[in-house]
Parts: C-alpha cells; sequence; structure tokens
C-alpha cells in the first residue's frame, strides 16, 4: 500500500522533460477532445538556443498534411520565438497535434513544453475580453452609429418644427 501511495506522490510531482530540436525538426504531442467545451493551454519554452521555435494547434487530419508538407490549416499558432503560450476553447470534439517545430536555418535549441486539457473551464475562460485593437473598434463604430442617429433625429426634429412654423 506504501509503495502505491509512493508511486502516486512520484508520478504526480513528475515533470515532462525537455526535449533538443535540431534545425528544421518537429516534435508533436497528440490530445484528443471528448467533451466541448474543453480548454486547451499548450506552453513552451526555450532553454537553450535562438528565438526560432514556433507551436501551432492542429486537427490530426490537418497534422497528417503536415507530415506530407502540404498546405494545412492550424487551428492556433503561436509566434516563433523563445517562448510562446496558445489558450483556446475547443468547441467540437475530436483528435488534435501540437507541433512544435525549430526553423530550418537555426541553431539547436533545449525546449520545454507543457501541454493542459481542462474539460471543465472556468467561466472567466469561456469569455475573454477584446483586444486593444478591436475594443477601440467597437467604440468608434459604437460612437459613430450614436451621433449618426443623433444628427439624423435632429435634422428630422428641426424640419418637423420649420413646418408647424409655416
Amino acid at each position: 500500500m506504501r509503495l502505491l501511495v509512493l508511486g502516486l506522490v512520484l508520478a504526480g510531482a513528475a515533470q515532462a522533460v525537455p526535449f533538443r530540436l535540431e534545425p528544421g525538426e518537429y516534435r508533436w504531442i497528440p490530445f484528443s477532445v471528448k467533451k466541448s467545451p474543453t480548454a486547451v493551454d499548450c506552453r513552451f519554452r526555450v532553454l537553450r538556443g535562438d528565438a526560432t521555435v514556433h507551436m501551432e494547434v492542429m486537427r490530426a487530419s490537418e497534422f497528417r498534411k503536415y507530415i506530407r508538407g502540404k498546405e494545412y490549416d492550424t487551428f492556433a499558432s503561436a509566434a516563433d520565438g523563445r517562448a510562446g503560450q496558445i489558450n483556446r476553447l475547443v468547441d467540437q470534439p475530436g483528435e488534435f497535434a501540437v507541433v512544435v517545430e525549430n526553423d530550418e536555418h537555426a541553431p539547436v535549441a533545449t525546449v520545454d513544453l507543457e501541454v493542459r486539457t481542462d474539460l471543465n473551464p472556468a467561466p472567466e475562460t469561456l469569455a475573454r475580453p477584446l483586444p486593444p485593437e478591436r475594443r477601440l473598434a467597437v467604440i468608434l463604430i459604437s460612437f459613430g452609429i450614436f451621433f449618426g442617429l443623433v444628427t439624423w433625429s435632429g435634422w428630422r426634429l428641426w424640419r418637423a418644427a420649420g413646418s408647424e412654423r409655416e
């Protein structure tokens, strides 16, 4: 019994082992989404090497296209760099892959990758704030519509008041 408890404690404390990516090499981790919505949190960090590592999340069918060198669609991606993160909400069940790739002309990189899924995401993850650019666009469009309606209504009232005087 003690051995079982010790094994569970050690398994819970275990962390992913960093891996080495040669120039142009990639590694991937498959995961399944059986219930929706499921929150997916992927993070990578370059421990040694340049900021030339790229991470993508894609459906398994798109990953097969990626392996064959064909054109493929990405579910989500992180910019090239020394670190990156993808937080997405998956709303359809299916098979997915997280791909971490080093640039073809880059030096060898040692990468630490972490992938987590949450079957019962918190309400905060379901509704996210808008990026600053979109927030500004929404505000400007709202003000434009508001002032357009006020101007149009004022013009109509002015015309109605003018026609009553005559």
